[in-house]
């Protein structure tokens, strides 16, 4: 299943997971770029393959809205590979 939504300014993408037949990847994007962590990777949100598109698009939908929720996946992401 591929999705493309936006929401304030956040473009977000997902489809398979190129890495695991099981999860669905979503990436994020802002004024066209890839959406980075501190350390310049792009950000990305993995999910069970069974996901529906509605709670995907929930996750966009308070990602691009709920910036402390932002805020704290970014610190997630970022401290994931000390």
């Amino acid at each position: 299943m591929e999705l493309n939504f936006e929401f304030s300014g956040f473009r977000f993408t997902s489809g398979p997971d190129p890495d695991k037949d099981t999860r669905q990847i979503v990436r994020i994007f802002q004024d066209g770029k890839p959406f980075t962590d501190l350390h310049g990777r792009p950000v990305t949100r993995n999910f069970a393959s069974h996901v529906s598109a509605a709670g995907i698009e929930e996750f966009c939908r308070r990602f691009a809205t709920d910036s402390a929720f932002r805020n704290e996946l970014l610190v997630k992401q970022t401290m994931s590979c000390c």
